[in-house]
Parts: C-alpha cells; sequence; structure tokens
C-alpha cells in the first residue's frame, strides 16, 4: 500500500471515530432517557427479562467499544475507496 492510501485511509479512520465520539456525547444520552422511558411505561425489550440496569450497561458498552472501532475501520475503508487507495 503506498502512504497517500495509507494517509486517506487514516483520515477516514479519524473522522469515523469522530463520529463514534459525537454519538457518545450526544446520541447515548437521548437513548438511554428513551430506554428508560420505555421501562417506564412498561414495554418489552428484544434482550428478553433483563434489567433497566443491564439493558443500559449492555447499551453503553455498544456505544463505547464496538461501535467506534466498527466505525473506523469502515471510515479507513471508505477513505481509500473515495481517494483512489483501494
Amino acid at each position: 500500500m503506498e502512504q497517500a492510501g495509507l494517509i486517506a485511509g487514516s483520515l477516514g479512520a479519524f473522522v469515523g471515530l469522530a463520529i463514534a465520539l459525537m454519538a457518545n456525547l450526544f446520541v447515548l444520552p437521548a437513548v438511554l432517557k428513551a430506554q428508560e422511558d420505555g421501562f417506564i411505561l412498561g414495554r418489552k425489550t428484544a434482550l428478553g427479562t433483563m434489567s433497566q440496569e443491564s439493558v443500559a450497561r449492555f447499551t453503553r458498552f455498544m456505544y463505547r467499544v464496538p461501535m467506534p472501532l466498527m466505525f473506523a475501520f469502515v471510515g479507513f475503508l471508505a477513505g481509500l475507496k473515495a481517494f483512489g487507495g483501494y
């Protein structure tokens, strides 16, 4: 892989991580609030019989670990594709 492709991919990964960071800061609180409201209203979850705290913990984990990794990987590939490195 040439250096320009690596730079383009790295910039794409950075953009993906920035999007994941913004989701953690702005979207995650709204998602947790909606889940809390759903539990108060008695809605059933797709996760079965998990408690409210367990669902909130699982949601935080998904937003903070797998999502940034996935967004960085997809951003890397998009940077390569957009700037001709792939």
